[in-house]
């Protein structure tokens, strides 16, 4: 069973940020969480926190997703900056 990661009082806008591009990713393809997690060989309520912002990933995450997206990671990452601002 997969515990949830504690919820962040104050989430970094980046990962937020991320969150909001890799929700639209999905979408895009018309794939649920669970398609997601298969892609990416993850667990579909660990992408769900990453979507929400409520947990920040680690690097080896953010290579998954961005395999699972057919993107590299600096695409997957870029323009979201420093102000976490851009989607």
């Amino acid at each position: 069973m997969c515990m949830p990661p504690r919820l962040k009082k104050n989430r970094l806008p980046q990962s937020i940020a991320l969150g909001k591009r890799l929700r639209k990713l999905r979408e895009a393809k018309g794939w649920t969480l669970e398609r997601a997690g298969e892609a990416a060989r993850m667990n579909e309520i660990q992408i769900g926190h990453i979507e929400r912002g409520a947990t920040d990933p680690k690097l080896s995450t953010i290579l998954k997703l961005a395999r699972a997206y057919g993107l590299t990671a600096s695409h997957l990452l870029r323009s979201i900056g420093t102000a976490g601002t851009s989607e």
